[in-house]
């Protein structure tokens, strides 16, 4: 129907109570928030538990599809981290601009708006809804096209290295963890992929295409191609 409007899987009034209890014990908040209403409760309910406090909790939107630019802001003004299911353009682009609209469907997922603020973010697939594919996740996340090859929101796009920042070092902050996680550091842990090739480089559309060559867990390897 022309007036159908999404409702919330867990009632307000139940969030808004847990809140407070949660960042008191220093734990994260991690809410799944799609629509820009349900956002507004996320970020109200960590701010209303903050009390004009400065706290490290790192609670995550999850998703964050429909954020606005004021939400942005009270992201990084309350240190919420958005996490972004990046894949969303390809996997449903097309059926964005007919059930949003073009205005709202060209910023699904605003990437580039959250780093013109240095605001901490990462991005995922959801799987089973989606494969677990990390390369394909990338190359949407920089190249935003949907099925038909249309470029959801060309002003959001993204650079390959902050994509690739997003699921490695963005990840491990997102966790407490930057200390010994994301990055191929001395005295971090081990954890790596080798590929076939710089995905860096060459088209945008063919990220995905990347083959892994070997998978190092650990400072063991846990896969390789080779025969």
């Amino acid at each position: 129907a022309a007036d159908y409007r999404a409702y919330p899987i867990t009632e307000p009034d139940h969030y808004r109570k847990h809140v407070n209890r949660l960042i008191d014990a220093g734990v994260p908040i991690l809410a799944h928030a799609n629509g820009d209403a349900a956002i507004d409760l996320m970020i109200e309910g960590v701010e209303a538990a903050l009390d004009g406090e400065t706290k490290d909790h790192r609670s995550v939107t999850i998703h964050a599809q429909l954020t606005r630019e004021d939400q942005l802001d009270d992201m990084k003004r309350l240190g919420i981290v958005p996490s972004f299911f990046a894949a969303h353009p390809f996997f449903w682009g097309d059926w964005h601009r007919k059930s949003f609209g073009d205005d709202r469907a060209m910023r699904i997922s605003p990437l580039k708006s959250a780093i013109d603020r240095a605001l901490p973010f990462t991005i995922h697939n959801d799987a089973p809804v989606v494969p677990p594919d990390i390369m394909l996740l990338l190359e949407v996340a920089v190249g935003r096209e949907t099925r038909k090859g249309v470029v959801l929101g060309e002003d959001q796009r993204i650079s390959f290295a902050d994509a690739l920042h997003s699921v490695t070092l963005g990840a491990a902050y997102q966790y407490f963890e930057e200390e010994e996680k994301g990055s191929i550091s001395v005295g971090k842990r081990a954890d790596l992929v080798i590929l076939e090739r710089d995905p860096a480089i060459g088209p945008t559309n063919q990220i995905g295409e990347t083959a892994i060559l070997e998978t190092i867990a650990r400072g063991q390897t846990v896969f390789s191609a080779a025969p």
